[in-house]
């Protein structure tokens, strides 16, 4: 069960893989839920590294790489095949733009020597992939195809630009109920979130995907003032007696 993580990171992979091979013959809708999958296996690896300690390096470039093509390659061809085809050089344009912000915003991530705990800078691309591959399904369930692909274009522009900017947003909740407060509350709320999507999945994935987003950003910006005024609060150091000024 040691190696559970990479397996879990495998699977992801595989997933994306898989999603851009059946969006390039047409399967739009079962590669937007194996998205949606790569997307639960990847919220489930890190935290099977960390209750086993075998978090490593390799682990995370891995994990990084598979998300990449998961979270930001998959989603991508999804839209191109499924929206822009049409569009030649300008749908190739759009839709190369969220691939771009996902392997910039991982490798941010990477490198990153100080986070606020349970916050992230930027979108993260598991949402990214999320919001796109829901609004996909429920394009299709309702219309049988891609409505509006301005639209489209707008959802992904938005989603990159969160991607590659600093904005605070808040993570998942740990899995645990010896935790209360703040981690219950947000606990509670993605199983409520998850519970509603389930009684129409087709249809109500999207606006529950959105409301998440909408949520882990103000989640983010309140965790982001009360840190500021924490930091605010605490004592100014003291300097040295005869210091020259």
């Amino acid at each position: 069960m040691r190696n559970l993580a990479n397996i879990l990171t495998g699977m992801n992979l595989v997933c994306g893989f898989a999603a851009i091979l059946l969006a390039m013959d047409g399967h739009m809708v079962l590669s937007a839920w194996l998205i949606m999958l790569a997307v639960t296996l990847d919220a489930f690896d890190g935290k099977a590294a960390r209750f086993f300690g075998v978090s490593s390096p390799l682990g995370l470039q891995f994990d990084s790489m598979a998300d990449v093509v998961s979270m930001g390659v998959a989603p991508s061809v999804l839209c191109y095949a499924a929206a822009f085809q049409d569009e030649s050089i300008l749908g190739m344009v759009v839709c190369t733009i969220p691939v771009l912000a996902a392997a910039f915003r991982l490798a941010r991530f990477n490198v990153l020597t100080s986070r606020v705990s349970g916050l992230y800078e930027g979108l993260t691309s598991p949402l990214h992939a999320g919001l796109v591959a829901t609004f996909v399904i429920m394009n299709i369930h309702l219309w049988g195809e891609i409505a509006s692909a301005e639209v489209l274009a707008g959802l992904l522009i938005a989603t990159s630009l969160l991607m590659v900017g600093r904005l605070p947003i808040g993570g998942l909740p740990r899995f645990t109920f010896r935790e209360h407060g703040r981690n219950m509350i947000r606990l509670v709320a993605l199983a409520l979130f998850i519970l509603a999507a389930m009684f129409d999945p087709p249809l109500l994935s999207f606006p529950i995907m959105l409301l998440l987003v909408l949520s882990a950003i103000v989640a983010g910006q309140l965790q982001a003032r009360r840190k500021s005024e924490e930091d605010d609060d605490l004592p100014e150091p003291l300097t040295s007696i005869g210091k020259n000024s």
